[in-house]
């Protein structure tokens, strides 16, 4: 069944019981997860070919919260009918587990630098990885072709959107990332790789 989101509409709840695994088909979602802290921590922002709500196939409670970042179109693939069209195909279900698998190692991977790293690491390694899965190479570097404002970014490394401004600023300041209005472009990649480093 195919859904159609406006901005900020919330598909899954943290907690909620999921019955459907979920392909992006348009747009963008986001996926935060509140720690025991009660800090929100942005673990993942996907876009058309990514899936979300794979504690499904595990009949566990969601880990995290999946909302609509500006108009977004999701298909809810229900389990019984998955797992009839896995029966039919195993090699779908073998690319299946692969991007499962991928996407749960990058979220334990973002909790976790979350807690660990330094913040110009964080923002860095972020930056990074959104540029690897939605960047758009272009003549005046690379851009990110899903809108993220600073606040987003902030809660992406588990910081305050005031200490991100500033890593922001360094890096710009560089000539490494220009940003407004939501969008986010990486001037220099190379140098963004070794931005912060001693």
């Amino acid at each position: 069944m195919t859904r159609r989101l406006p901005q900020g509409e919330v598909i899954v709840r943290q907690g909620d019981a999921v019955s459907s695994l979920f392909l992006v088909t348009s747009g963008a979602v986001r996926l935060s997860s509140v720690t025991a802290s009660g800090r929100e921590i942005v673990v993942g922002l996907l876009c058309r070919g990514d899936l979300f709500g794979e504690s499904a196939l595990l009949g566990d409670p969601s880990l995290v919260r999946a909302q609509a970042v500006g108009p977004t179109t999701v298909l809810a693939l229900p389990i019984p009918s998955l797992r009839a069209t896995l029966e039919r195909a195993p090699a779908t279900a073998e690319e299946l587990l692969r991007l499962i698998a991928s996407r749960l190692h990058r979220t334990s991977a973002a909790l976790e630098d979350a807690m660990v790293a330094d913040l110009p690491t964080r923002v860095v390694g972020r930056l990074r990885e959104l540029a690897d899965d939605h960047g758009v190479p272009g003549p005046h570097g690379i851009r990110l072709r899903v809108p993220l404002t600073q606040d987003e970014l902030a809660r992406m490394v588990g910081a305050s959107r005031e200490s991100v401004n500033r890593t922001m600023g360094a890096l710009a300041a560089r000539g490494v990332v220009r940003s407004g209005g939501g969008r986010i472009v990486i001037t220099d990649p190379d140098a963004l790789r070794n931005a912060f480093s001693r």
